[in-house]
């Protein structure tokens, strides 16, 4: 059931910077992965204040919101760049919860330990195999992306699923043509640069810890039949909605891969 007038979500542009990702650093490693033209940062305020349980109305209200529909952007796979995404009416949207819990970078520290990286930083290579269009060269790729990996299980399903393993996932595979990296350390401190920008923190009152305060919806838009949001379905095309309740802010990180109908 669609939102009524009370209750329904409505959004504003914002003109949040992201020196991070916008930062010439990054902006060189997004261009070698074949990320930059293909991942974009949108951010917009919202007026009601957000619960879990509102997610598909959320979301429904945000993706047929004319403000957010004019400035969201999507890859044009003909002019090789980020293009407005235009008017689109959307009837059905699927949400799903991304836990983000995670504080502190230490969480790869067993890409090191368990024998994928060594000390020096430098990825184990393995034989080349090509998975349903990624080369796998490297047993960082590897453990991502089959289960024949011996360090499939490395993490557990629960951390699999945490926004900043995706983060880094999504990094390491890298758009059509990406050229990737022999070394760790870049998608590490790119996973981290975009992790801090993106989220927001605060301190948990009883126990002193820093926890998330951020709440992440990974998302999908479509009429009848076609997804128009965020495009194809491939592993490496996804948006997520990334919620500050507190100022009421939502982040659209978004990525097309570019094989759908966007050209």
């Amino acid at each position: 059931m669609a939102s009524t007038v009370d209750t329904q979500f409505k959004f504003q542009a914002s003109n949040k910077k992201y020196l991070s990702f916008n930062s010439p650093e990054v902006k060189k490693d997004l261009t070698r992965w074949d990320l930059h033209n293909r991942c974009s940062l949108t951010t917009f305020t919202y007026n009601n204040f957000y619960k879990e349980y509102q997610a598909k109305d959320f979301v429904r209200d945000f993706f047929n919101d004319s403000t957010v529909q004019a400035n969201l952007q999507v890859f044009s796979s003909n002019q090789q760049q980020l293009v407005s995404w235009g008017s689109h009416e959307i009837k059905e949207v699927q949400v799903e919860t991304v836990p983000c819990t995670v504080t502190n970078m230490s969480f790869f520290d067993r890409l090191t330990t368990q024998g994928l990286v060594r000390d020096t930083g430098h990825i184990y290579k393995c034989l080349d195999e090509d998975l349903e269009g990624f080369l796998i060269a490297d047993e960082v790729h590897r453990m991502l992306l089959t289960d024949e990996s011996e360090h499939w299980d490395l993490y557990s399903e629960e951390e699999k699923g945490e926004f900043l393993h995706l983060i880094f996932k999504h990094l390491v595979l890298g758009g059509p043509v990406c050229q990737y990296d022999d070394m760790i350390e870049r998608y590490l401190e790119v996973t981290k640069a975009l992790y801090k920008e993106l989220i927001t923190v605060q301190k948990d009152t009883d126990t002193q810890s820093i926890k998330v305060a951020s709440q992440i919806i990974k998302v999908s838009a479509w009429d009848d039949e076609i997804c128009w949001y965020p495009g194809d379905d491939h592993l490496q095309t996804w948006c997520y909605l990334i919620l500050n309740p507190v100022n009421r802010i939502v982040t659209v990180f978004s990525h097309d891969y570019g094989k759908g109908m966007w050209s």
